[in-house]
C-alpha cells in the first residue's frame, strides 16, 4: 500500500498531473470538493496530494468534514495508505456540515 505523504516525494513522474481539459471532463464524484471542483480525487496520486494539500484548501462551499470523508472513501477505493491523514489540521471553511 502506498504512503499518502509519497506524493510529495520522490521524483517528478510521481506527482499528480492533470490537464485543464481532462480537469473538466471529470465528474463531480472525482473531487473531495464537488461544488467548487477542489481536490481531484480520480486517481490514487491525486489522492495522496489531496490528503498532502487538505490542509492548504479555502472554500466556502465545502466542509472539511466532507471533503475528508470524500477523500478517505476515494483512498479505499485506489488502496492508498490513510494512516497518518488523521493527523492532518483542517482546512478553513465558513460552511456548516451537510
Amino acid at each position: 500500500m502506498l504512503h499518502w505523504a509519497d506524493a510529495l516525494e520522490g521524483e517528478e513522474n510521481n506527482l499528480a498531473k492533470l490537464s485543464t481539459a481532462r480537469r473538466k471532463q471529470l465528474g463531480s464524484q472525482d473531487f473531495a470538493c464537488p461544488r467548487d471542483r477542489k481536490l481531484p480525487i480520480n486517481d490514487a496520486k491525486h489522492v495522496r496530494n489531496a490528503m498532502a494539500r487538505f490542509d492548504q484548501v479555502e472554500t466556502k462551499l465545502c466542509h472539511p468534514t466532507v471533503a475528508k470523508r470524500r477523500i478517505l472513501k476515494a483512498a479505499k477505493k485506489f488502496g492508498v495508505d490513510v494512516g497518518d491523514f488523521a493527523k492532518v489540521k483542517r482546512f478553513e471553511s465558513t460552511k456548516k456540515e451537510g
